[in-house]
């Protein structure tokens, strides 16, 4: 992120400017008020996505808040690159105050320590990705909070890595988080129930999920208490070539396919093909499976969170859920 881009009222009268010319520009739309005292310009916002707006918001509270603000939950897991849903409206930050102190102004705040689990990340002060991870899943539903961890303890994929200072990440930052040190983090979560929350989250997660999309949908087959397939099967197909599945249950000789809408968007997942490239390849590699003898059954976000579809397309490819009608 170019933090160069913000444009800050203070240094305007530093250097005998008049700072109220900034809010008149913002009026005309030259310019977007990002937070008080701090703009950008208009045509630089208009080309960051929701997540990249978000990382601005925390860039301008850095700049002009009293206090080096420590960001923490959601705000701190998108720039470590975890699987979050979605942005926060709101920047979460730590506060020393027992009450947890106020939020207001575009920031929550949380009681929690800013002196320990803390790290930096480029420009910003955030709570380390383990702690980040635990208190997360103590406090997320339970398709999200699994997301999280599974993408917590997800290797580094191979490729350059992302900018520290990116938020919008498509893989985490850093080295994988290890069952034991989530496990330690999450026994020191400030009660019972969110101890045990968090545990049972932790039990259940894995570090072969390889997105948000994989995770969350492996959460609803828990929750509707379908059979916990394997996951990234490999099969040989007739042409030699090497085809991993998102799910896989042997016993019925099905997988099952998650699409995301990044699969044929990214540009990082394209490589040097087009879309339409790519959806022809993705054809031919579900045929070179069923020519294999494997049913494919496949769903995307909408389907996957509308618990009554998402079982009809796992009944359809013969699997029962253990769970009355």
């Amino acid at each position: 992120m170019a933090l160069q881009e913000l444009i800050l009222a203070t240094d305007a009268t530093r250097i005998g400017q008049d700072a109220r010319q900034l809010a008149k520009r913002a009026k005309r739309g030259e310019l977007v008020r990002v937070r008080r005292g701090t703009y950008v310009r208009a045509a630089y916002w208009a080309e960051l996505n929701n997540r990249q707006r978000h990382g601005l918001h925390a860039a301008a509270l850095v700049n002009t808040a009293r206090s080096t603000p420590i960001f923490n939950l959601q705000t701190a897991a998108l720039l470590w690159g975890l699987g979050v849903v979605g942005v926060p409206k709101h920047l979460c930050t730590v506060t020393s105050d027992p009450t947890g102190g106020r939020s207001k102004h575009g920031i929550r705040r949380s009681f929690g320590a800013r002196d320990i689990g803390v790290a930096r990340l480029g420009a910003f002060q955030v709570t380390d990705k383990v702690r980040t991870t635990a208190e997360l899943a103590a406090a997320l539903n339970f398709a999200e909070a699994l997301a999280v961890v599974d993408s917590s303890r997800r290797d580094l994929a191979r490729g350059k890595a992302p900018e520290v200072d990116d938020w919008d990440k498509d893989r985490a930052w850093g080295p994988a988080s290890g069952v034991d040190e989530l496990a330690d983090a999450m026994a020191v979560l400030t009660s019972q129930s969110r101890r045990r929350r968090a545990g049972t989250i932790l039990e259940l997660s894995t570090d072969k999920s390889e997105s948000v999309g994989e995770s969350m949908s492996r959460a609803q087959m828990i929750l509707l208490n379908f059979p916990v397939p394997t996951l990234q099967g490999a099969f040989t197909l007739r042409n030699g070539r090497t085809a991993r599945t998102d799910f896989w249950w042997p016993e019925l000789d099905l997988v099952g396919e998650f699409d995301g809408n990044g699969k044929y968007l990214r540009n990082k997942l394209l490589g040097n093909q087009t879309i339409q490239q790519a959806v022809m390849a993705e054809k031919a590699r579900e045929n070179g499976l069923r020519a294999l003898g494997l049913t494919v059954i496949r769903w995307g976000w909408a389907e996957m969170m509308d618990p009554r579809v998402f079982a009809r397309i796992l009944n359809d490819g013969g699997l029962t859920s253990l769970r009355a009608a």
